[in-house]
């Protein structure tokens, strides 16, 4: 009960918090959500990126979970965090200017629920660094609203390469 209460205060204070600030076209649907994401992240080196925003899109009780190859361990593994974790990993974006954009997506929907995989491709402005990568989300729209919640991704490799039907091509 207690962590209903506090979920259900989180909800209505991150409400609060997107109509002050102008998100509330961000989350009004699953397509509003992807462009919305690709803009928070996206900018060259020195601009900084609106968190807050960001924050609006993920339910309070989101799991975001990064899947790679351990050469060293030779299996997949699994990195999860919350969206402040998410955000201290994104802090270097605005010094080195970071650029994502969605090259496929796939949404299926029932009831409150949609299911959306997502292929992108990123480029850092300094050079050092370019790929693409997979990511699944999890939607849920709660009657007034779509939050993010859940995301799972993982960057191309060798090992795993992305099939030409999943980008867009």
């Amino acid at each position: 009960m207690k962590q209903t209460l506090s979920s259900l205060f989180i909800m209505i204070a991150m409400s609060s918090v997107a109509q002050k600030k102008g998100y509330k076209e961000d989350v009004t649907s699953i397509e509003s959500i992807g462009k919305a994401y690709y803009e928070i992240v996206s900018g060259p080196i020195g601009q900084k990126r609106d968190f807050d925003r960001l924050r609006n899109l993920f339910h309070p009780q989101a799991n975001l979970v990064y899947s790679f190859w351990s050469e060293e361990e030779q299996k997949n593994k699994l990195m999860p965090m919350g969206i402040e974790g998410y955000i201290e990993k994104l802090d270097y974006l605005d010094k080195k200017g970071f650029f994502e954009e969605e090259l496929y997506v796939s949404n299926e929907s029932y009831g409150s629920i949609t299911q959306s995989i997502s292929t992108y491709k990123f480029w850092m402005e300094d050079k050092t660094a370019e790929g693409r990568g997979f990511t699944s989300y999890q939607y849920f729209y709660d009657g007034n609203r779509y939050w993010i919640l859940s995301m799972l991704w993982m960057m191309e490799s060798e090992k795993y390469p992305i099939p030409q039907a999943l980008l867009g091509k």
